[in-house]
């Protein structure tokens, strides 16, 4: 394609403001700038990756507009994309351009091994792997991606240009919304973790009879499990994006475009608002409350309602000045134990004790 090819499809819907230079520039691959080369779309976040693109070769650049002017005197060369954000440009131009082509499997629409009860309909859009299972009164959408050995539950509903990678699980009567990317091994719709104990500390199964409703554009990373609700719904809001291996409990209500990283746990009947942001191996107590744009950092233990928006770290989480403070005296316990000593012997000593 032409840099002019690719301003004209994607434009200000790819967040391109401009197209400078050669709009004439031929693109057959897009390169991290690191690897950058001639035929090379790439990538460009400052003026150190800028030079290194232009000595290593390159055809087409994305650039912050703050760059345009530096990169202007390369538009002989090379075409000039000027984005309002590279980040975001990256993250569509590669979905139209590079993204992986799931036609690529060889098996046909539908593998032979595919069982599909009877009142089911799949749209001539939509693909089903070797040894999918699909059960009586389950709906699928158009433009599906449903790979070997997934099984989609009795009732469940599959929205449009799902992709469901191998050996996912969707429970009953479960519900994903359109544009969703969940990764192999993952278990939408699994028994809540809910029992009652006697006198003699037998456990009796509460049944789990809620279900899990998943908004639009959702990604479930892989090894991931979101347990169904004791009654109503686990709900998981649209544009939230989940790394791997994260388990969220049941009846969990989590607001839109949440990213939550790779170990978290959230227990059961816990709230997250909007934009909440959990990293590595952040845990929530069940029944706590999370409001809108909340940070949590360095392995966060959540014990109780966090209603400011803000940064939270440790456990248990404290306002991110805070726990800076908290570890800089923590660092220093040692120091301060020894000095307490020495006080202590020097006023023994003085008192004549």
């Amino acid at each position: 394609m032409t840099a002019q090819q690719i301003f004209d499809e994607c434009g200000q819907a790819a967040g391109l403001i401009a197209l400078m230079g050669k709009t004439t520039a031929e693109v057959t691959m897009i390169s991290p700038y690191e690897k950058s080369q001639p035929g090379s779309l790439a990538f460009v976040p400052d003026s150190k990756a800028l030079h290194r693109v232009l000595e290593q070769g390159v055809s087409v650049v994305v650039i912050p507009k703050q760059l345009a002017e530096a990169a202007e005197k390369a538009a002989d060369s090379i075409a000039i994309l000027v984005s309002a954000n590279v980040g975001f440009s990256h993250a569509l131009i590669k979905q139209r351009y590079g993204d992986h082509d799931y036609s690529r499997s060889g098996w046909g629409r539908i593998h032979p091994s595919a069982i599909v009860h009877e009142s089911v309909t799949i749209p001539e859009s939509t693909t089903l792997g070797p040894n999918v299972v699909i059960e009586q009164g389950a709906s699928i959408g158009e433009g599906c991606s449903i790979m070997a050995g997934v099984v989609i539950e009795h009732d469940a509903v599959i929205g449009n240009r799902a992709r469901i990678h191998p050996n996912t699980t969707i429970g009953w009567e479960c519900v994903i919304g359109d544009d969703c990317l969940i990764l192999s091994n993952t278990v939408i719709g699994s028994e809540g973790f809910g029992y009652a104990q006697d006198q003699y500390f037998n456990h009796h199964r509460i049944p789990q009879t809620g279900n899990v409703v998943i908004g639009n554009k959702v990604t479930i990373g892989a090894n991931n499990t979101i347990d169904r609700g004791t009654y109503g719904p686990t709900t998981i809001g649209n544009g939230c994006i989940f790394d791997n291996m994260c388990h969220v409990a049941h009846n969990v209500t989590m607001g839109e475009n949440c990213i939550i990283i790779s170990g978290f746990l959230g227990g059961g009947s816990s709230t997250l608002g909007n934009r909440v942001v959990a990293s590595g191996s952040a845990m929530i107590k069940d029944h706590v409350r999370i409001c809108d744009d909340v940070y949590l950092m360095h392995r966060a233990g959540v014990q109780k309602d966090i209603t400011q928006p803000g940064m939270y770290a440790g456990s248990p989480v404290l306002p991110m000045k805070d726990y800076v403070i908290s570890n800089a005296i923590y660092s220093r316990l040692g120091e301060m134990r020894q000095q307490v000593k020495e006080l202590a012997k020097a006023m023994a000593d003085k008192l004549g004790v």
